[in-house]
């Protein structure tokens, strides 16, 4: 497990998981909204989501503490405590992003088993974010590392059953597996979906209107992208 990571979670302290879920969801909006201030965010945002993890899955914390694999220990955390895992494994995988390619490979190892962990426990949580992270993280890791085009285009197409109408599966599908793939019609396709979606006269989330923002930013660089 990557040093940076461990202190970050180390650092944690005990608290009310209710409030952390809240902070660590405000904290990655705010990573995803303000590049400036992103790695900052991000680790607030898993701070937060680990003091959850630990109160919502204490088979875990005691595990983690006591040594274990932390690969491994994921699979103790049960139902209650999904979504402080599927942030927490968010979160690691942000912080590492702003850290470049060597720190999302030493990430990974732990980042997506956690994830992995949280699609089998609450795979519609945040419009199937589980699998959307699967996705968009197997498109970008090696095949030794568990990526892959296959498994990026299965991940993402579980992540749309799941959550027909989301906006960020088709944004994060075009950012990573259709420019790994150099599919401009497939780039084009999801990002134009995006643009035209219809909230149906209710206000748009935030992360809905982050997700058409990256939307028209992607397709102002698509020449560069996908050439």
């Amino acid at each position: 497990m990557a040093a940076w990571l461990l202190a970050a979670l180390l650092a944690a302290a005990p608290a009310d998981p209710a409030a952390d879920l809240r902070e660590a969801r405000a904290q990655a909006l705010r990573a995803l909204g303000d590049p400036a201030a992103a790695e900052q965010a991000w680790l607030a945002s898993l701070r937060a989501a680990e003091r959850a993890l630990r109160a919502l899955a204490p088979a875990w914390a005691e595990a983690v503490d006591r040594g274990e694999d932390p690969a491994l220990a994921v699979r103790r955390v049960e139902a209650p405590g999904a979504e402080a895992l599927y942030r927490m494994a968010l979160a690691a995988m942000g912080l590492a992003r702003q850290r470049g390619l060597a720190a999302v490979l030493a990430a990974s190892p732990v980042a997506l088993p956690a994830m992995e962990r949280a699609a089998a426990l609450a795979p519609g949580i945040d419009e199937a974010g589980p699998w959307r992270a699967i996705g968009a993280w197997t498109a970008v890791l090696p095949s030794a590392g568990g990526g892959g085009a296959g498994r990026s285009r299965a991940a993402f197409a579980e992540a749309r059953r799941l959550a027909p109408g989301g906006l960020r599966a088709r944004v994060e599908e075009a950012e990573t597996l259709a420019v790994l793939l150099q599919d401009k019609a497939l780039f084009r396709g999801l990002l134009a979906e995006v643009l035209a979606a219809d909230a149906g006269g209710a206000p748009p989330a935030p992360e809905d209107l982050l997700a058409r923002r990256r939307a028209r930013e992607l397709l102002a660089r698509q020449e560069t992208l996908i050439p």
